[in-house]
């Protein structure tokens, strides 16, 4: 347990309404307490670091201006939530963050009623705030919803659909937090002074005022009220190049300085005080407080626990800034995760034709298919668990005109630390059902290396899938004892099926423990072959494949790091009885059937999901009538 936790302030809050009970002059030391715990706690499990110093004034002037539970809090994304976790009495599993079953890297509905929406993904946040504040309405309710939002989360465009649908009449409070990006419309003394009238409570009532008494003037009045607003927004939009929010109809307060801690209080209480639907616009600083974050803010986002190693992304984006010497045609896109795909390494080579589109995944998609329909060679990278933001993309604006746009799966597979809304497990299963499309999924680099290759001259829609590791080296050898070649053809490890008692076939990186597995049960006189695929649709091309290892009626084994229903596994399964209905005596799929979100803490996330060596072990005994 980390001694931040056994004494000083932190200590003595077990939820807001502690924090609410300390005097003012008490704040700013808390605040530096925060800091020294989330420095301290972060740098050794992991986790998002320099977003949640930016936030910690914020997020204790929420609690104390805010009645927390009962007004809800909404942040966008949720890895900038630790401060908020801290403060909502879950101090004392900090050593669980992000590990399965722990305290979640992200707000989470069953973990805290102080978390009433989860997250994981951007721009999420108005959306769902807004939910609250109409149901709000509806009851008849004065409780407030606040909706944490960073100045990324704006160039996904779920944030403009939610605007766009604001009302002015709701306890709603939308806190735009710029940290990053340079979306003010003016700065400096003038700002802040501006920031500072607007959110004095004799500025707020000498408006409401003026306002009343202008419209009471007989005949004149209201015309003279128009006149004068109209001519109050012509000087107002000289000075600020106009207000974006204000023509939504959301009553604008700052910029403010988010990590001075009387002015972000005093901001937040004249937002809950105007009442309607108030915008407040704050400034933080990105690893405020810890020296290394400040200065490199992109390295402390995500901090992890093991250090950067050899990677199938970092050898992607080598292996494309070659393709990117050799052909001018081949351009780059990705949604804001540039250094994260490995495409930074293309983008610093090729800057004209590298696309970081922001949060925006849809538009990266059909971007890209514009691209590939003007003749250009687009690869599009991005995370798995991202890539199911534009499925309709995927489907209507790439495959039903058949472009060739390259998809670049980034995190397949299981994410131990990110949790359930991180996990790569879904895009075998809704992409395999893609008409047109090719999907590969390599398990070295050589065969990786081959297949975007292959990519480059393609005619019609594909994807690569990889996870966030390097290649395994015991795989490699296993499969290829001469050498590693560039293809990626299937690969059995047996030469006389007759020989065996069952047969495992898989893809990706579960193929390590599926080798782990083969010993264990060669250990119990169980001979098991294998077959490993690395290109998966066409799926009558793979299984055709495979019928040339499949020469007796064994018990089949499919082992994969995805969704069983429309998964790899299933597909397979049903066209080999259609094929050849008494090759297959026996079939099973293991697979994942569900999210996966232990509610208890586990040590091993594949054990838990039986995809661990034992698991996959027992599953091939229980195939054979036998006892685990």
């Amino acid at each position: 347990m980390n001694s931040e936790n056994k004494s000083g302030l932190l200590a003595g809050l077990d939820g807001p309404e502690d924090l609410r009970r300390l005097p003012d002059e008490q704040m700013k030391p808390l605040c530096q307490e925060i800091r020294r715990f989330l420095v301290g706690q972060v740098t050794r499990t992991g986790g998002h670091l320099a977003s949640n110093l930016g936030v910690v004034e914020l997020s204790v002037a929420l609690h104390r201006v805010f009645n927390t539970p009962a007004d809800r809090v909404i942040w966008d994304v949720g890895h900038q939530s630790y401060v908020h976790k801290l403060l909502t009495g879950r101090r004392e599993r900090f050593d669980t963050l992000r590990t399965p079953g722990g305290l979640s890297g992200f707000t989470r509905r069953q973990e805290s009623e102080y978390d009433p929406f989860g997250a994981g993904h951007s721009s999420t946040s108005v959306s769902a705030a807004l939910g609250f504040a109409e149901a709000d309405r509806l009851r008849g309710s004065d409780a407030y919803t606040v909706a944490v939002v960073g100045d990324g989360a704006f160039s996904g465009g779920m944030i403009y659909e939610a605007l766009n649908n604001c009302r002015s009449d709701l306890n709603l409070v939308i806190v735009l937090n710029e940290n990053e990006m340079s979306i003010a419309p003016t700065g400096g003394r003038m700002a802040g002074y501006l920031s500072r009238i607007r959110t004095s409570k004799r500025y707020r009532h000498w408006k409401v005022h003026t306002r009343g008494f202008l419209r009471r003037i007989p005949l004149i009045g209201k015309p003279l009220y128009r006149r004068v607003k109209r001519i109050k927004r012509f000087f107002k939009n000289q000075l600020y190049h106009s207000n974006y929010f204000e023509e939504l109809g959301l009553y604008y307060i700052g910029p403010v300085d988010g990590n001075d801690y009387p002015l972000m209080e005093r901001a937040l209480r004249a937002a809950r005080e105007k009442g309607g639907s108030v915008l407040v616009h704050i400034k933080t600083q990105k690893g405020k407080g810890y020296d290394p974050a400040e200065v490199h803010p992109d390295t402390y986002h995500n901090v992890s626990a093991q250090k950067a190693g050899d990677s199938f992304h970092r050898q992607m984006g080598a292996m494309l800034t070659r393709l990117g010497e050799q052909d001018p045609a081949i351009v780059a896109v990705t949604a804001a995760m540039g250094q994260g795909t490995g495409l930074d390494t293309f983008g610093a080579a090729f800057p004209e034709r590298y696309f970081d589109v922001g949060i925006a995944e849809e538009h990266a998609l059909t971007f890209s298919a514009g691209l590939a329909a003007a003749g250009l060679k687009p690869f599009c990278a991005i995370y798995s668990t991202f890539l199911q933001r534009g499925y309709d993309n995927i489907l209507h604006d790439i495959a039903l005109q058949n472009l060739p746009v390259r998809l670049l799966i980034d995190r397949a597979g299981l994410a131990v630390a990110d949790g359930s809304t991180h996990h790569g497990i879904f895009d075998v299963a809704f992409l395999s059902h893609i008409p047109g499309i090719s999907l590969y999924q390599p398990v070295s680099y050589a065969a990786l290396q081959a297949m975007l290759g292959h990519l480059t001259e393609a005619s019609s829609p594909c994807a690569v899938r990889y996870p966030n590791e390097a290649e395994k080296q015991a795989v490699i050898r296993h499969f290829y004892p001469d050498g590693d070649p560039a293809d990626y053809a299937p690969r059995a490890d047996y030469e006389d099926p007759a020989e065996l008692d069952a047969l495992m076939i898989t893809y990706g990186s579960i193929t390590a423990r599926v080798l782990e597995a083969q010993t264990e049960l060669k250990k119990q006189g169980v001979r098991c072959g294998v077959i490993l695929i690395q290109q998966l649709c066409p799926y009558d091309r793979t299984v055709h494949r495979l019928l040339g290892f499949l020469r007796a009626a064994l018990p089949v084994v499919f082992v994969e790091e995805g969704i069983y229903e429309g998964g790899a596994g299933m597909i397979v399964g049903d066209l080999l009885r259609q094929l050849h209905p008494s090759l297959v005596r026996r079939y099973r799929v293991l697979a994942l059937h569900d999210f996966v979100s232990p509610e208890k803490p586990v040590d091993d996330l594949y054990a838990y999901c039986g995809l661990d060596a034992a698991g996959i072990r027992d599953a091939v005994l229980n195939l054979l009538g036998g006892k685990s």
